[in-house]
């Protein structure tokens, strides 16, 4: 049997996947259409279109098979109740000398540093993993080290 690396996610990167393959499906549905039509008609003038509708049909193939194969590893984090450590799925706010900044702790496939969606597997995520409430912690950023103070897990 195959070993499967299973890919902790959340219910909302969840359905995202599921609305995004969907889409993907009628992309592809489309462009076959368009290469059909293509293939009807004279086609020795339009042989550059061809091609490039056949291109993007391998890359949305491709991300077809990699949603799939996302989806079908997936182990979905349940929206819970506020917990007294961090975890996969917390969101922790924490504070850095004077600021607050909330974060909320996922895995590679759904870090977003525009959303302060951090890894589990990057420095300050990986840190802050099982810590409590009221918990100082030096995290290693770069050159510097960071004192972190952890104000609330939800």
């Amino acid at each position: 049997m195959k070993n499967v690396n299973r890919i902790t996610i959340t219910e909302e990167k969840f359905k995202s996947l599921k609305e995004a393959l969907k889409n993907l499906i009628a992309k592809k549905k489309d462009l076959g259409e368009h290469l059909e039509q293509a293939r009807l008609n004279d086609v020795s003038e339009d042989t550059d279109s061809i091609n490039a509708v056949v291109t993007e049909l391998q890359k949305v193939e491709q991300r077809i098979s990699e949603a799939n194969d996302t989806l079908a590893n997936a182990k979905v984090l349940k929206k819970s109740k506020c917990k007294s450590k961090i975890e996969m799925g917390s969101e922790v706010t924490v504070k850095v000398g004077k600021k607050s900044t909330k974060y909320t702790i996922v895995s590679d496939v759904e870090a977003d540093p525009l959303e302060n969606k951090i890894s589990d597997t990057s420095p300050v995520g990986k840190a802050l993993l099982g810590k409590k409430k009221g918990e100082k912690v030096n995290i290693t950023v770069g050159e510097n080290v960071v004192l972190y103070e952890i104000t609330d897990i939800c």
